[in-house]
């Protein structure tokens, strides 16, 4: 099989503004995964700004140019610093629009937007009270999203709208990262490290978070803030099991009250972790959400992608959970998994919804420098037109059971160039996915690889990581909490 175009190294020669050579640089590594700027062809970028408009050319060597006029931005809805970032989506455009053509590259379906975030785009778009129609102009002509992308965007944001709150810091949401997993995926690229390795790390690590724990609760209490929704991520929280688990939340409990929020999710990713003693455990101390996350039902794809368990543990970990009655239950599955086509995933889609989840997260499989898959992409075939159908057969069955989007986010080197969706019925969205991805509220991370996103009333935000690697957690932790408290009593005094 060749390697498709954007696997294979390219070089380039940029010639622009000066100001402007980091967003055309940006733009070419967008499409190729190595890009060498010292040698090869030229491609030119020239643009004007005058009081009629914005007019931009990009050339390629031997290749038709691009040329735009955008006399819209003279609007009066507009400010400066619209203007400046009006010049560099034209340039983007222009590049990937010129690149595309001369190495017959699909262009994506999201067009020139390359963040993890597009609903934000629309969310500030809304702030400012531009109208539905605008907000469609602005996506087909700046940013040349697909009309089938656009659906889906805006049909996430209106359902997003009902979950922001006025104050973004009161209430919170909190993150606990539990950095363990019976074995690790070949795709994945998360704080995950595989038991049969590391369990010699567990209790260290849960000690530490323990403190980590207490000192953010005690914090949160003295400056009367309350939290909203409670989620235990990883990794897999459910490697953590009897007394350990126990004491964990009621320790969440305790400090953030866990069990009185409005949502308390643990992922149960893996189905081999949920036995009976765990789900009890889970029920008693109140957790109303979990996630049991099959991927894919193919057995000879969980074998492959190092899953370590069978279709059928799946069926029987769902046939448990619901003896308990979890309020909610939610299902992951993955498209583009290798050796999968659309047959694969549909017959997936289809065993899962039998279980009867109420919220399915469908991924797009997104191969990261840390993924083992990544060293064989050649093997892959990312198969743009294979993706959207995938993609269009989910959104299609998942709507005739009840469930619609409501959030999504993208990432790179993604299959198809598309984005993973979480589909819900009505009454089961997720808030904390909502709030995470949004970022329209403060979340506190902790645990091993956690990110404490600090959010402003004017909706910037402060990232803090925790150290991923449960060792360096646990020898850090004084310095962890110190640094988190510091961090915190900073955001909130101002």
């Amino acid at each position: 099989m060749p390697i498709p175009q954007q696997l294979q190294p390219k070089c380039f020669q940029i010639e622009a503004p000066p100001q402007f050579a980091a967003t055309v640089k940006g733009a070419v590594t967008s499409l190729f995964r190595t890009v060498d700027f010292t040698s090869g062809p030229v491609l030119a970028v020239a643009v004007k700004d005058t009081e009629a408009g914005i007019e931009a050319t990009v050339r390629l060597e031997r290749h038709q140019p691009w040329h735009h006029f955008d006399g819209e931005i003279t609007s009066p809805c507009y400010d400066q610093k619209d203007r400046e970032n009006r010049i560099k989506e034209r340039i983007r455009l222009g590049v990937k629009t010129v690149l595309c053509k001369a190495y017959g590259i699909p262009f994506s379906p999201w067009g020139i937007l390359v963040g993890v975030r597009p609903a934000k785009l629309v969310h500030r778009l809304i702030d400012r009270g531009f109208s539905r129609e605008k907000i469609t102009a602005i996506l087909t002509d700046v940013y040349a999203v697909s009309q089938s992308r656009q659906e889906l965007l805006l049909d996430v944001v209106d359902k997003q709208r009902r979950f922001f709150l006025p104050d973004v810091n009161n209430p919170v949401s909190v993150y606990v990262g539990i950095p363990f997993c019976p074995t690790r995926c070949g795709y994945c690229s998360f704080a995950a490290y595989p038991l049969e390795t590391h369990s010699h790390l567990v209790r260290g690590f849960i000690k530490a978070l323990h403190h980590e724990i207490e000192a953010v609760g005690e914090l949160l209490r003295k400056h009367r803030i309350k939290v909203q929704t409670v989620y235990l991520g990883g990794g897999t929280p459910t490697t953590i099991t009897g007394t350990d688990l126990s004491t964990l939340l009621e320790l969440l409990n305790k400090h953030f009250q866990a069990d009185q929020c409005e949502e308390y999710t643990v992922e149960a990713g893996r189905p081999e972790t949920l036995t009976r003693e765990t789900l009890a455990i889970l029920k008693t101390h109140g957790v109303q959400r979990i996630s049991i996350n099959p991927q894919t039902m193919r057995d000879r794809t969980l074998q492959l992608i190092g899953r370590g368990h069978t279709a059928d543990q799946i069926r029987e970990a769902f046939a448990r959970a619901a003896e308990y009655q979890f309020r909610h239950i939610n299902a992951d599955l993955i498209m583009g998994l290798p050796g999968e086509d659309e047959a694969d995933f549909a017959y997936s889609l289809e065993e899962i919804i039998k279980l009867n989840p109420d919220h399915i997260t469908v991924h797009s499989l997104a191969l990261k420098r840390a993924s083992s898959f990544r060293q064989n992409l050649e093997r892959l075939e990312l198969e743009q037109k294979r993706g959207e159908a995938m993609a269009r057969y989910a959104q299609e069955r998942l709507g005739k059971t009840g469930m619609q989007p409501y959030y999504l986010y993208r990432q790179r080197y993604i299959f198809g160039d598309l984005e993973n969706t979480g589909y819900a019925k009505p009454g089961a969205e997720s808030i904390y996915n909502v709030q995470m991805m949004e970022e329209r509220q403060t979340i506190v991370g902790l645990g091993g690889g956690a990110i404490t996103k600090l959010v402003s009333p004017d909706l910037s935000v402060a990232r803090h990581a925790n150290p991923k690697c449960p060792a360096t957690y646990g020898q850090q932790i004084s310095a962890i909490i110190a640094a988190k408290k510091y961090q915190i009593e900073r955001h909130l005094s101002v």
